[in-house]
């Protein structure tokens, strides 16, 4: 219950204050509606009626508190005067918001506004100065009003009336205002009196009073300008005008003096005459020394002829032209020099400039040039209308060209210049050195000379480009003159060359030249590179020169920029003067992506990006591993190739064993009644006419008789004969004993282990008759062989094989013969393989008869030459084996075969 009630007293308050403040008031603040000076302390005092005092139950001068607007006084500025009032004393300050309010507190919680007042703030007036006056004039009389101005000094911020007074020893005039001017209306403005003029400024903080203005109305009068009647010019004097006008007012009102100005029309420059000249009550004047040909405004003002009182404005302008004269100053003109051409002549270009309006004075209808030799004395001139021209002199000889303008009243004054002949253009130039420069939007030029004997310099400047250096424009200079500013119009990003060319009585001596940008600005494009020389680590890039023309400024120096995928980018600076660049440590066989930036002191520009691959290899690093390599496989052959030659017999034992010559055998030597060796010719058969119609063979080895026929086929069919003094081979082999397998041995030794390669073939040749014709011989002729060479080339060709026929076995039966020879080759010979035979077993032997062949084919003895044993002799049938130790032969005469000798095998001879 005790809460509920401390919860409802404020309400109860703050509505029981609403209703008691919609009655009388409880207070009022004195001063009620104050006017106050800013920055001066201010006084107010709140004070409480008795009645709101024992409504409120409260200590007032404990509870009260003063506010500005939303900020509250600080207490240490009040002040109790008793238990109804209190005051408050401020400093005043424009931050200082209204309304100022009285206010209490009430138990502690509620804030009571008890009452509230606005406050007026501003400045007393300051007392005004520079009072004038002003009588003006009114078409040919004077007005009927004085107008006075002032300066009212600072602003009061609050309502400040000004009022104007003017007074004379028989009348007062008064006008009140709110600005700083005011006009005093009269019927007849008093003239020839003194009147005596103030102003007084006032508002509620204050009243201010100007100083007197004493003065006679008429010493105050501003007159209408004058009114110009004439201004004409006169044909004889061309630099003469004439100016006439009217007076602003009688004078027997006022005397005048004038003041006169003047100008050309096409400029703003003003030229006053000076007022001595036109002190005096005057009304016309002639302005001299002006330009002829040139349209001039002229205007007039006057005021008081003693000085008092203001000057009228200027007149209307009036315009007059001056006549023509004759140009009044020489042409500049200048010289280009080209190369001479084939013929030796130069070609000059003569230029110059149009002289300036007041120069030329008048229209310049034509110009004449005069080119004469200094060398020849030969002289030529012609009139032209335009500014340039070109001629086409001799480069050995000196020449003078004169130019000069004509208008309708004459000719200017002579220009010349000296063109050298070319042979002096070796002569060092006097200027040292010559430093342009652009500050402050203008072309400064400054340079070094010896000026002992020149006459005046030229400064000239083009505009550098790919086609050239075309001339802009020129300008002359007193020689005691080391700098200048150039007049001409620059403009940024063009590439200017300055030429300081010294003159010495009209003949140009050599100039000395620097470039220079006027404002330099990025280049238009950047450089594209045009070459690259790619290693395996590096890479020599050469990019092309910036064209001057879209330079745009003097290069810096050049930035290249390369990276490769996934990499950070590198760059290196390159000096200006390069064009050309090598990037190494770049990692083999990688694509790199680069360009290159141009910079200038204005920033820089990239160029195009380009793209390369490095190599995988090196120049030359394959042929440092080839070279090498086929060298060592050169030496290593050559050292080979002279280690056969020195071994050659032992790898020829090896290798290719010797093959013995069946002519030269010792067979022929192991039985009696054999012929001797040495009374036959090798190349000679031993017996010609004879032929060989029986023979056998012992054949040791085993081979397959597959291979036996086709072989013996292929040479059947390659070659049918062959001669034994062409090629020779062994009787005994065949392509059996070629063969890795062991050979058959005597079977009372039992050596299974001995190689063909130590094995000696033996053949038994037993001649017969041809076909049965003739008789044989009574001896026997062996051969033998004991090589296992393979067959020569010659008896490996098919072509030089034969078959044979009449084949018979050891008992004498034979094959069919009715066969001939043509159907023999055509069917082949007939063969028959024996028997595999273990290599435990015993040596057995073969024996084949081959009938049907000539003798010329085997180079063997004919029946008729030798008596060979017939087939039915046993002996001739069988060898001995006491003949041949180690072997033992067995002929099995059951057993018909034919054998035809192979490419590694043995053949007769």
């Amino acid at each position: 219950m005790d809460m509920s009630l401390k919860q409802l007293v404020p309400v109860i308050l703050f509505l029981y204050l609403k209703n008691l403040s919609s009655g009388h008031s409880c207070g009022i603040i004195i001063p009620e509606s104050p006017s106050v000076e800013l920055n001066t302390e201010f006084t107010a005092t709140c004070i409480l009626f008795d009645h709101c005092k024992l409504q409120f139950k409260t200590s007032f001068a404990k509870d009260i508190f003063w506010k500005f607007k939303q900020h509250r006084v600080p207490r240490e500025q009040y002040r109790r005067i008793n238990d109804s009032a209190v005051s408050v004393t401020v400093n005043y300050t424009s931050e200082l918001e209204n309304p100022l309010t009285c206010n209490v507190l009430l138990y502690s919680q509620l804030e009571q506004n008890i009452y509230g007042i606005f406050i007026k703030s501003g400045f007393s007036p300051e007392k005004p100065s520079n009072l004038t006056c002003i009588l003006y004039q009114d078409n040919m009389e004077l007005s009927d009003s004085i107008s006075c101005s002032w300066t009212s000094g600072r602003p009061t911020l609050m309502p400040t009336v000004y009022t104007l007074k003017a007074e004379t020893s028989f009348n007062a005039f008064r006008n009140q205002t709110n600005s700083n001017s005011c006009e005093l209306k009269m019927v007849t403005v008093p003239i020839f009196v003194n009147m005596v003029f103030s102003v007084e400024a006032s508002n509620v903080l204050g009243i201010a009073v100007s100083d007197v203005l004493v003065s006679d109305p008429v010493y105050l009068v501003k007159p209408s300008p004058p009114v110009i009647k004439k201004f004409i010019a006169e044909n004889d004097f061309p630099n003469y005008l004439m100016v006439q006008w009217e007076h602003p007012l009688p004078s027997y009102i006022m005397l005048f003096k004038y003041n006169i100005r003047y100008r050309p029309k096409d400029t703003d420059v003003w030229t006053e005459i000076p007022e001595n000249d036109t002190s005096s009550y005057i009304q016309t004047f002639s302005l001299q020394d002006l330009s002829a040909d040139t349209k001039y405004g002229v205007s007039v003002r006057c005021m008081n002829s003693e000085g008092k009182g203001y000057w009228s404005d200027w007149s209307k302008e009036a315009f007059q032209i001056t006549p023509e004269a004759k140009p009044s100053k020489k042409l500049d003109i200048w010289r280009v020099i080209g190369p001479a051409d084939a013929s030796g002549k130069r070609i000059i270009e003569a230029v110059w400039k149009t002289l300036p309006h007041f120069s030329a004075n008048g229209v310049i209808k034509v110009y004449n040039v005069q080119v004469e030799s200094l060398k020849t004395k030969d002289f030529f001139s012609y009139n032209v209308t335009n500014t340039t021209e070109r001629l086409h002199l001799s480069e050995k000889e000196p020449y003078r060209i004169t130019i000069v303008a004509y208008n309708s009243k004459g000719k200017s004054p002579d220009a010349r210049i000296v063109i050298p002949e070319s042979n002096n253009n070796t002569e060092s130039s006097p200027v040292e050195s010559i430093v342009p420069n652009s500050l402050d939007g203008q072309m400064h030029v400054k340079w070094k000379a010896n000026t002992a004997r020149v006459t005046y310099f030229v400064v000239d400047w083009c505009v550098v480009s790919e086609k050239g250096c075309s001339l802009v424009s020129w300008q002359y200079e007193n020689k005691s003159s080391l700098q200048t500013i150039l007049k001409g119009d620059f403009k940024p990003g063009i590439r200017y060359r300055i030429s300081v060319c010294p003159v010495y009585k009209d003949i140009s001596k050599p100039c000395f030249a620097e470039e220079q940008y006027f404002q330099e600005n990025c280049p238009k494009v950047g450089p594209s590179i045009i070459k690259s020389k790619r290693e395996k680590n590096s890479v020599e890039l050469e990019w092309e020169l910036i064209s001057v023309d879209k330079l745009n400024g003097f290069i810096k120096n050049y930035t290249v920029f390369y990276k490769a995928a996934e990499e950070n980018e590198n760059s290196i600076t390159v000096e200006p003067q390069d064009r050309k660049v090598t990037l190494n440590s770049l990692s083999s066989n990688t694509m790199y992506i680069v360009h290159v930036m141009a910079s200038t002191s204005a920033g820089g520009t990239n160029g195009s990006q380009f793209t390369f691959t490095t190599l995988k290899y090196a120049p030359g690093e394959i042929e440092a591993i080839v070279v090498p390599v086929c060298l060592c496989f050169i030496f290593i052959v050559v050292i080979g190739m002279l280690f056969c030659f020195n071994k050659r017999e032992m790898i020829k034992k090896h290798v290719w064993p010797q093959v013995p010559d069946p002519w030269n055998s010792t067979i022929a030597n192991w039985l009696p009644n054999s012929p001797s060796q040495s009374n036959v010719s090798p190349k000679e058969p031993v017996c010609p006419e004879g032929s060989i119609t029986n023979f056998s063979v012992i054949e040791i080895g085993l081979c397959d008789s597959k291979s036996f026929t086709d072989e013996y086929n292929k040479d059947s069919l390659k070659k049918g004969k062959y001669t034994s003094d062409e090629h020779s081979s062994g009787i005994g082999g065949s392509s059996c004993m070629s063969s890795p397998r062991q050979s058959v041995s005597d079977s009372d030794e039992g050596d299974s282990a001995q190689t063909t390669s130590s094995t000696v073939q033996y053949s038994t040749v037993v001649p017969s008759n041809y076909r049965g014709q003739g008789h044989l011989p009574s001896s026997t002729v062996f051969s033998r062989s004991e090589s296992t060479q393979p067959l020569l080339d010659s008896e490996e060709r098919p072509e030089d094989q034969h078959s044979y026929g009449n084949i018979n076995t050891e008992n004498g039966e034979h094959l069919p013969q009715s066969i001939d020879q043509d159907t023999r080759k055509q069917k082949g010979s007939y063969f028959k393989r024996p028997k595999p035979i273990n290599e435990d077993s015993l040596l057995k032997l073969h024996q084949i008869e081959i009938a049907g062949q000539s003798s010329d084919s085997f180079k063997f003895c004919s029946t008729e030459d030798g008596g060979l044993p017939s087939s039915n002799d046993s002996d001739a049938l069988h060898v001995d084996s006491s003949t041949s130790p180690g072997m033992h032969m067995d002929l099995e005469s059951s057993e018909k075969m034919s054998y035809m000798p192979q490419l590694s095998g043995y053949r007769p001879q």
